[in-house]
């Protein structure tokens, strides 16, 4: 597992980052089939993609599959899957420099990312077909491809570990990624801690300095978390919105408590007084 990790790190890629575009970019389809883009870079920074249908992915190895991590979140029971390993996926590109992530834009504005260490620790698949229990409601962004976490992997219970609705697949370096942030989250030990509860959970539909979806409303828009009266306000919404039984089945405050919520609200502080957005 060690040298196939070395391997993988010494062939990805770095490329220009942009977030979803659904709304401006037509589903490219061959007759019925849905395609989905992978793309990549050379060592002078050229762009290319790939296309791939849901037969030429299930062509690596389709498995069918359960997963009780998947089931706790979403409140299923039973969810039945057809899936890849997202590890064979990757290893089928020949990448040049220093990427250690992939990031995952979506149909629908929200835009995930995984660190190539997580596909490997946590054996991560891509769900292709996705069939829910009877009588369970599905809401309109769960659709394939979706990333999955076999039963008997134990990952940190996050939001970050069920992107959904993915479209296209964009090998990134990390630190890359979060440099417009990082920065700011290293102004105080609160702000540092609500970056990483943030990026795991939030920033997927609430963007920031040009990363994430952009699905979610533009928090730093929206609150003044200078003042007490908007923070409460800030944490109140939150609740209201994310919690288990809503409409959307997006139930981020399994994953988020309190505590963590006003760790976030610091670190979005600490963005709004550095005029950052």
């Amino acid at each position: 597992m060690k040298q196939i990790f070395c391997g993988l790190l010494g062939f990805f890629l770095i490329f220009t980052f942009s977030t979803c575009a659904p709304k401006q970019e037509q589903v490219e389809k061959i007759g019925s089939q849905r395609l989905y883009r992978i793309t990549v870079a050379d060592h002078f920074g050229r762009v290319s993609s790939e296309f791939w249908t849901v037969p030429k992915l299930e062509a690596l190895g389709l498995k069918e599959m359960l997963s009780s991590y998947f089931d706790r979140a979403m409140k299923y029971r039973g969810t039945e899957f057809e899936a890849i390993s997202l590890l064979k996926l990757v290893s089928k590109f020949k990448m040049k420099s220093g990427g250690d992530a992939i990031l995952l834009n979506c149909f629908d504005d929200y835009q995930g990312i995984l660190p190539i260490s997580d596909i490997l620790k946590y054996d991560l698949y891509l769900a292709t077909k996705i069939k829910v229990g009877f009588g369970s409601s599905k809401p309109d962004w769960l659709n394939p491809l979706l990333v999955l976490v076999p039963d008997g992997k134990t990952p940190p219970f996050e939001e970050r570990f069920l992107t959904a609705n993915i479209r296209e697949l964009k090998f990134v370096r990390l630190s890359d990624y979060y440099a417009p942030l990082k920065k700011v989250s290293e102004t105080s030990e609160k702000a540092k801690q609500g970056f990483e509860v943030y990026k795991n959970n939030c920033l997927f539909c609430h963007s920031l300095k040009g990363r994430g979806g952009n699905k979610g409303i533009r928090l730093l828009d929206d609150y003044a978390f200078s003042k007490a009266a908007e923070q409460k306000k800030f944490l109140t919404d939150f609740k209201s919105f994310h919690h288990k039984g809503n409409a959307d089945k997006q139930d981020v405050e399994q994953f988020v408590t309190t505590k963590k919520l006003r760790s976030v609200a610091e670190f979005l502080l600490a963005m709004q007084r550095s005029g950052e957005s």
